[in-house]
Order: C-alpha cells, then sequence, then structure tokens
C-alpha cells in the first residue's frame, strides 16, 4: 500500500487521514499530556483504535467484529 494521505483538518482538535481505497483514520486530541486518540477505519468498519502522544503510541485496541471481512 502506498502512503498517499491526505490529511483533512476540521477543526483544531479533530483531523481525518485518508489514505484512499475505503481506509482512513478519525484523530481527536486530546488536552494535556494525552496527545490524540486514532480510529481507523476499514471498508467503512472500524479496525482499531490507539492513542498517540509525544511519550509514545499505546497498543493498538482492535474490532474485529466481521472477522470473515478482514
Amino acid at each position: 500500500m502506498k502512503n498517499t494521505r491526505k490529511t483533512i483538518e476540521v477543526n483544531k482538535n479533530l483531523w481525518i487521514h485518508d489514505y484512499g481505497d475505503e481506509v482512513f483514520e478519525v484523530c481527536l486530541r486530546a488536552w494535556g499530556p494525552l496527545g490524540a486518540y486514532v480510529y481507523r477505519y476499514e471498508k467503512g468498519r472500524l479496525k482499531y483504535c490507539m492513542r498517540k502522544s509525544y511519550a509514545g503510541v499505546s497498543s493498538p485496541k482492535y474490532f474485529n467484529f466481521f472477522k470473515s471481512d478482514w
């Protein structure tokens, strides 16, 4: 998969990374040292969420509601 990320800034606390081919991430800024919460969608379904900050990245929490499609 090529890295052709397009960033769409909704406001200063919400932005979207669009990778094309029905893959995108919704990023929500959190206040303080929490950084941002990232929700990744593939084929219109939530795949995982994680927290990113200057101190590092949390492990992704996967949502496999439709395991046969992944």
